[in-house]
């Protein structure tokens, strides 16, 4: 099979080193909790999907996990994109704590260190984003998450 050049392009960005400032500022700002690795596999696909990503960037202290999921435009095909981001996000993670970003203890708690990315530009919008996502996660146990997307198995 040969590769065209929309296939290099779509590689290029989806490479784990342009994602990895976006799951770093999420682990940043998320709160310990149980099993917060499964966490992880919602970051790209909703920062990465215009209609969420947009409304993410201008979540106010007021909104919740509740109010960002009620318009169903925004988790609509949700599944199908932590399916087809599923690898990326697990190569970006395990570069990031090869790298000293980020810690997963035994029990699947993923903690930030304390080193920084430098500013990537063009990448504002989506680490706001990423950073507004945990502040909506902050309390919620990655299980709930899961079933109030409707999504059963990873």
């Amino acid at each position: 099979m040969r590769l065209t050049t929309t296939d290099h392009i779509h590689t290029l960005h989806r490479s784990p080193l342009i994602m990895a400032p976006i799951l770093h500022a999420f682990y940043s700002d998320l709160k310990e909790t149980q099993k917060n690795v499964l966490l992880s596999y919602l970051v790209l696909p909703f920062v990465l999907y215009d209609s969420t990503s947009s409304y993410l960037h201008r979540v106010s202290d007021r909104s919740t996990w509740r109010t960002m999921i009620s318009d169903k435009t925004r988790i609509a095909g949700i599944h199908k994109r932590v399916n087809s981001l599923r690898n990326i996000t697990n190569v970006t993670l395990m570069s990031l704590v090869s790298a000293g970003y980020l810690i997963i203890d035994e029990d699947m708690v993923v903690r930030a260190t304390r080193k920084r990315f430098p500013v990537i530009k063009g990448m504002g919008q989506k680490i706001a984003s990423a950073r507004n996502l945990a502040k909506l996660l902050e309390e919620r146990e990655a299980p709930r998450v899961y079933k109030s997307l409707g999504i059963v198995q990873l």
